[in-house]
């Protein structure tokens, strides 16, 4: 009866915990909101898009105007910032028709009750973002609690409180929202692995996770990454052997698995018959932007110079008529378009597997330093002394947040080589998944990673302080005596060395695959294209053969090459495009000082190109122009700049450490 007495009132203080940090952190958000808006800040979360939780507030369904209100219209594009249901006429025709929508069901529906209780305004929605934001942090304070006491934890749900990098993207609502929803999925798997688990607690955690995976998948689509993560950790990193207790780990995932799709069905039924881009999204993180933000140094291709996505959508068309022939036209978003950019995504992993593996490892250790990167206050003006306060103190740490990481990584394999397993495991998938499109509003709500380390250092310290009788050398000696941590040593060094050898024979096996696609572009059969006039400036047409049976982006490929030692430092080439397709257009130095002989400049070109024009280029630089007369038998058709004696080179990605401390 005490025992139980003493758990109801440590649940009681938790909750009542819970509630105030709710409550204040909501406030601070919604704080932040009003003062983003007076600053000028324009949040953008794709507002136009925003009609059918604008009908849903005014009791209209979740459905559009037909035709369209010009009030509504108005609303969306952000020439007004409030909108009166009234304004909505009365006899208003609605339709499903062209309701593309039904991803964000549970999005806009959130939005749609806010607007109910709140009146249809944008910058009337500060309170419901203070509250996903309160949500997030007392979400954060539950994971913290799994590896330190509430002090700490409410330190570190403090410092995420007043996280730059996460207070900057609060008001993008539509990437804001996804951030509570994943931490908790983290708490409840974090929960599993951290405390006694029974039939009964891995039943509710089973349905919990679940639920919240239903819901976030209704606000974004994105969370299908932590769809495998709670099997994974059911079958790999409870307590006991990978066999014990087969019968309730399959039982709790067809629980999970149940519970996932009875509350995200609208959404599942919507994507598997409309599509849902989410292979798009992968393919637009692969292109130059993303991959330049994951500071690593690039090979001598490209899997796409333009983070567009009618870009992607030509590569991915094109992609389609050459594996398929005769498909014919793709529908942008559709369920076909998402077979086939799936596809497209694999056949570049089997390709390239050295370079998604490089990009993993490059998004973990820039994730681990999340809280040492951004110092700079949110807002201008916007408590100027607490962030003059911050920056002073996380500055000199720039650079230094996979140290706390990997201490704690060591303690908890020297004290339990399963909790050790699991955080390197947490460590490598959750902190590499942001690599598929590695933008700061893809990871912005994993900097408690690091500060969890840093927490957790701090519990163990005064946990030992408090135990021992003598000054910190007895402690520091008291630690080294209970926990393995030679045996931690070993084994964490080895899985590094099984890392390392993994990433070098998938380079290796890169660098065959990469070196064969080349040659392959070499060796097929060529046609001379005419140039009539390297003039700076100039625009030489070269026609694109298009066939009725591939649509909609014909496509081609071709071959410049030059001779560096007659061309200049400025000597280049750029691919010229129509309008709308302009920003397709890229430019490609003939190469550096250090490259000789011929320079092969690699080149796929799509619907809208005009021609190439040429820049500082004489006619002794240029050695020739030459298209593929087939380029459909070869499937991958990627940019690219082979100096001469290329193939001795590195054709693939590598890390580039020395650029995490400069930014």
């Amino acid at each position: 009866m005490i025992r139980a007495e003493r758990v109801n009132a440590r649940a009681v203080a938790e909750l009542a915990i819970a509630l105030a940090l709710f409550a204040a952190t909501s406030v601070w958000g919604t704080s932040y909101w009003h003062a983003s808006l007076r600053a000028g800040r324009q949040p953008a979360f794709y507002q136009q898009y925003f009609e059918p939780a604008v009908m849903m507030a005014c009791g209209r369904g979740f459905r559009l105007a037909s035709p369209p209100v010009p009030a509504v219209s108005a609303f969306l594009q952000l020439k007004r910032d409030t909108l009166s249901c009234s304004e909505i006429p009365a006899n208003t025709a609605m339709t499903e028709r062209g309701l593309v929508q039904k991803a964000w069901l549970y999005l806009l529906t959130a939005v749609a009750l806010a607007w109910r209780v709140l009146g249809v305004s944008w910058s009337g929605l500060g309170p419901l973002i203070g509250m996903f934001f309160g949500s997030t942090i007392v979400a954060a304070y539950a994971i913290f609690r799994l590896g330190m006491g509430r002090l700490l934890s409410l330190a570190g749900a403090a410092a995420l409180t007043i996280s730059a990098v996460h207070l900057q993207n609060l008001p993008h609502l539509r990437d804001y929202a996804k951030a509570p929803f994943t931490l908790v999925l983290f708490a409840l798997v974090g929960l599993l692995v951290a405390r006694p688990v029974t039939w009964r607690r891995l039943l509710i955690v089973a349905a919990a996770y679940g639920a919240t995976l239903g819901i976030g998948y209704g606000f974004r689509t994105d969370f299908l990454v932590d769809v495998p993560l709670f099997p994974i950790v059911v079958l790999a990193f409870l307590p006991g052997r990978l066999t014990d207790n087969l019968l309730p780990k399959l039982s709790a995932i067809a629980v999970c698995a149940a519970t996932f799709v009875a509350v995200g069905w609208p959404i599942l039924t919507t994507v598997q018959q409309r599509g849902g881009c989410q292979w798009h999204a992968v393919l637009l993180g692969l292109t130059d932007g993303p991959t330049d933000a994951l500071m690593i140094s690039r090979g001598p291709y490209s899997f796409g110079h333009e983070f567009s996505d009618d870009f992607v959508y030509a590569s991915a068309s094109a992609y389609a008529v050459r594996a398929e022939p005769g498909i014919g036209h793709v529908e942008y978003c559709s369920h076909e378009y998402d077979r086939v950019t799936g596809r497209y995504v694999l056949e570049l992993a089997r390709v390239f597997p050295g370079d998604f593996l490089t990009r993993a490892f490059a998004s973990v250790i820039q994730i681990v330093q999340l809280p040492f990167r951004w110092f700079d206050q949110p807002l201008p003006g916007w408590w100027t002394g607490l962030y003059t306060a911050r920056r002073l103190v996380l500055r000199p740490l720039r650079g230094w947040g996979v140290l706390p990481v990997a201490v704690t990584l060591l303690a908890l394999t020297a004290a339990a080589p399963r909790l050790g397993f699991f955080a390197l495991f947490f460590l490598l998938y959750v902190g590499g998944y942001p690599a598929l499109q590695f933008d700061v509003r893809h990871y912005f709500h994993l900097e408690f990673m690091t500060w969890w380390a840093i927490g957790f250092i701090a519990q163990q310290a005064l946990a030992h302080r408090r135990s021992s009788e003598g000054g910190w050398r007895t402690t520091i000696a008291q630690i080294r005596e209970q926990y393995e941590w030679r045996r931690a040593t070993r084994v964490l060094a080895t899985v590094a060395l099984c890392l390392l050898g993994g990433l070098w024979l998938a380079r290796g096996y890169q660098q065959l695959r990469v070196t064969r696609l080349f040659r392959e572009y070499i060796a097929a059969s060529h046609e001379s294209v005419r140039i009539a006039d390297v003039n700076t400036g100039t625009v030489n047409p070269v026609p694109l053969r298009r066939r009725a049976d591939l649509d909609p982006m014909p496509a081609a490929m071709l071959e410049i090459d030059f001779d560096r030692a007659q061309c200049s430092t400025q000597s280049a080439v750029m691919a010229r495009y129509r309008a709308p397709y302009d920003e397709f257009g890229r430019r490609v130095d003939a190469g550096d000082d250090s490259t000789k002989g011929i320079t092969r400049v690699l080149q796929p070109v799509f619907g809208g190109f005009e021609g190439l024009v040429f820049d500082h280029v004489n006619p002794h630089c240029l050695n020739g122009v030459y298209r593929l007369s087939a380029p459909e038998r070869i499937p991958l058709l990627l940019s690219a700049r082979l100096a001469d004696g290329w193939e001795r080179r590195r054709l693939y990605e590598t890390l580039a450490p020395w650029r995490w401390w400069r930014r």
